[in-house]
């Protein structure tokens, strides 16, 4: 599956960039959340990570080359169709301690000669297996799962609704909650802060 990478819009007013820094180079394999990339503005700068597994292929803009419009190609990758296997680690033993039953007065062994302890698997006791997520998608979740958890808890901020966050943490929080719990705020921290205050007065969250 062939992916293009790119120029990211790090803000709904950014219509170019600079691409600062190469991190890989054609025929690098990069996993889901590897930087490949710098992108700098006159206002900031953002690091580009793969969105999937796989192999680039090929880079479309030089490094340091400036004016680079917004969704212009900068990189091509060939994507893995499957899923990676999820590894499964081997039972840890764990050291039980036997109870004595009420008819049995507990012993204490001496130094020179240790009790045998049996040997437990913690798979007997454990179970459940581990997600493989990144910062931003956490970030995410927590936030939706407070939100869907209480109504009363509302997201506001800076380009946190139609752009979908910085680096995206916000992303799809808008589709799902609407307009009213998920805020696009003027560039006025002050206001903000301000309105969070009265927004809590008012029993909101």
């Amino acid at each position: 599956m062939s992916i293009s990478i790119t120029m990211p819009a790090l803000s709904p007013t950014m219509t170019e960039g600079k691409l600062a820094k190469w991190f890989v180079k054609a025929g690098d394999a990069v996993r889901s959340g590897d930087v490949i990339a710098e992108i700098q503005t006159d206002k900031a700068m953002m690091e580009v990570e793969a969105m999937d597994d796989g192999v680039i292929t090929a880079l479309h803009a030089a490094e340091g080359e400036e004016g680079i419009a917004v969704g212009t190609a900068i990189a091509d990758m060939e994507g893995e169709d499957a899923s990676p296997a999820v590894s499964t680690p081997a039972p840890v033993p764990v050291a039980a301690t036997p109870t004595p039953t009420p008819t049995q007065a507990p012993t204490q062994a001496p130094a020179s000669n240790p009790v045998s302890v049996p040997v437990v698997a913690a798979s007997e006791h454990l179970s459940g297996h581990m997600v493989s997520t990144t910062v931003r998608e956490a970030l995410r979740d927590a936030m939706a799962e407070e939100m869907r958890r209480d109504d009363n808890v509302f997201l506001m901020g800076e380009e946190v609704g139609e752009y979908q966050g910085a680096y995206k943490v916000s992303q799809g929080l808008l589709e799902e909650f609407g307009a009213k719990r998920v805020v696009d705020t003027p560039i006025t921290e002050m206001g903000f802060a301000g309105l969070g205050v009265g927004a809590a007065f008012g029993e909101l969250r």
